[in-house]
């Protein structure tokens, strides 16, 4: 084999090398984008908060009351002493909770909605009527608390939601 041959050969091979070499290497990048893209970092990131907050109002019904509706972010809970304090069965208007009964906690900016205490509420694929009785910690926004009685394995099924609620108040003269 003349120089120039050896030469030629190993030059080739040097370049098939670096060809396999960079195509591992992109092939390693694009499969961790598409890992890291693909899973939320936590719960936060798993939920579309997109139109959480919004509120339109529909028909007035009886001609006595106006119904809104919006998207909020749903979690769940229980009555139970590590998750509240020690009268975890008591709400915060003095409620009794009682499990199998259908009650909410809301965030309280959306006391100013109207979603006051005994206010019925309907969510949106789960039905309804809900009843206003608990109050979240100031630092919640646009969510609302689905009381779960003592069963925390329902409550972590539930998870963490953006759901479309439904009550009403009565219409403003004027």
């Amino acid at each position: 084999m003349h120089d120039s041959e050896h030469s030629e050969s190993t030059f080739s091979a040097s370049r098939g090398w670096w060809a396999v070499g960079l195509a591992l290497f992109l092939m390693v990048v694009l499969v961790g984008v598409f890992v890291i893209r693909g899973k939320p970092r936590s719960a936060e990131a798993a939920v579309d908060n997109s139109a959480v907050g919004q509120e339109t109002y529909t028909s007035r019904v009886d001609g006595d009351d106006r119904w809104h509706e919006m998207w909020v972010i749903a979690t769940a809970y229980n009555s139970l002493p590590e998750q509240t304090d020690d009268t975890p069965d008591i709400a915060a208007w003095n409620d009794k909770l009682v499990p199998g009964m259908k009650a909410i906690a809301v965030s309280r900016d959306l006391l100013d909605r109207g979603l006051t205490h005994n206010v019925e509420v309907w969510i949106q694929g789960y039905g309804g009527p809900y009843r206003v009785l608990d109050k979240m910690n100031k630092r919640w926004k646009d969510r609302i608390d689905v009381y779960m009685g003592v069963d925390k394995k329902r409550a972590l099924e539930w998870g963490k939601k953006r759901v479309r609620i439904r009550w009403r108040t009565p219409a403003k003269d004027g």
